[in-house]
């Protein structure tokens, strides 16, 4: 059976979550049989202004509200549609609950997105928007999770279904490269809004920089992050390369906050880091605590204290770090590759349709992503 899905992503392929969510994707599901239209909120342009620093247009956002608009306009041709995190940003759930009707949703939440809304500074957000996920997730037919902290807030928001599908990378984007020789190289791969994290290691990286001479290697960061005392190489992100440059690390970071929005995070950094057969090290915080296997596939640090044993112990037993990195990528591939969580994925979506009422309307022409 063949089934037409219409994707509403948020971003672009250039956005992080709606690639890794969605658009990684794809070619499973085509492959599966499904027919799917990609459809964005956002569009190239305004991820290259965010990453880029520069201020939103607002033209950008009601360019964006008439391109959803009238892609939704369109969903009754499809057969399921699939929202990521929410269709209508900004605007009540009532008017997304409303234009959606008549076909079965699944949403994906791989943030705790929800957040935005409830702790707005804006009384009148708060009020009005508050609650508005709540009923986006009670109201679809299905919810996936990337962590259990947000498949745990789904079902107490009154979701029917709620399934937990962990970020994941394409294995196959990853080669198995030796560890470099030279400097110990300490890897961070992000986006530029969240670099500033790498603050809250300072003092072990200034540690690790004395007495080994290691180096910071920042992938997507902003480009100006510095930190007195150490040694950082700034390399602009691609998704062409991004993989060949994690294995010019020794060790991927994932410094965190313990706060609401990060113990949302779904940890897809550490995953890249187990990917390219590296290990890593990352606050225990959020899901960093269940993909990481402690003294297995790298370790957990909360204190100063313990990200200098972490990196120290690393740095000074190069194949000790080799070993972890192997098993790392083992785990990489058996629990989180787009290749094991795809047959998940598209189980998920077919019993959607499958088990909806709704008499399937005709099928819309094949748009590819």
């Amino acid at each position: 059976m063949t089934y037409s899905i219409l994707l509403l992503s948020r971003y672009t392929r250039k956005g992080p979550s709606s690639r890794v969510r969605h658009f990684d994707y794809v070619p499973a599901l085509e492959q599966a049989g499904f027919e799917v239209t990609c459809a964005p909120f956002l569009d190239d342009e305004y991820i290259e202004r965010l990453f880029g620093g520069k201020p939103r247009r607002p033209q950008t956002f009601l360019k964006a509200y008439w391109r959803r608009l009238r892609q939704i306009a369109a969903a009754r041709r499809f057969d399921l549609i699939w929202v990521e995190k929410e269709a209508l940003p900004w605007l009540p759930a009532i008017m997304e609950c409303a234009l959606l009707q008549g076909r079965p949703v699944v949403v994906d939440f791989d943030d705790a997105w929800y957040l935005r809304y409830a702790t707005h500074r804006n009384p009148a957000v708060r009020s009005l928007l508050g609650h508005k996920l709540e009923t986006v997730a009670a109201k679809a037919k299905v919810v996936t999770a990337g962590n259990s902290m947000l498949a745990d807030w789904a079902k107490s928001s009154g979701a029917g279904r709620v399934i937990e599908i962990p970020v994941a990378v394409n294995i196959d984007r990853y080669p198995v490269l030796p560890l470099p020789e030279g400097p110990f190289v300490i890897g961070w791969i992000g986006t530029p809004m969240n670099d500033a994290y790498l603050a809250l290691i300072s003092e072990p990286l200034r540690h690790l920089h004395a007495t080994y001479g290691a180096r910071l290697r920042l992938i997507g960061g902003t480009g100006q992050f510095s930190i007195r005392g150490v040694a950082i190489d700034n390399v602009p992100w691609s998704e062409d390369t991004e993989a060949l440059e994690l294995a010019r690390c020794h060790v991927g970071v994932m410094p965190l906050r313990d706060a609401a929005w990060e113990r949302g995070k779904c940890g897809y950094k550490v995953i890249q880091y187990m990917a390219a057969a590296r290990p890593a090290v990352a606050s225990a915080v959020g899901a960093g605590t269940s993909i990481i296997v402690p003294g297995e596939t790298g370790f957990l640090a909360n204190s100063v204290e313990e990200w200098i044993g972490a990196l120290g112990m690393l740095a000074a037993d190069r194949e000790r770090t080799r070993m972890l990195g192997l098993a790392a990528r083992r785990r990489a591939e058996a629990v989180y590759s787009v290749q094991c969580n795809a047959p998940k994925l598209i189980e998920i979506l077919q019993d959607a349709v499958a088990s909806s009422d709704l008499d399937h309307a005709p099928r819309g022409r094949r748009h590819g992503c």
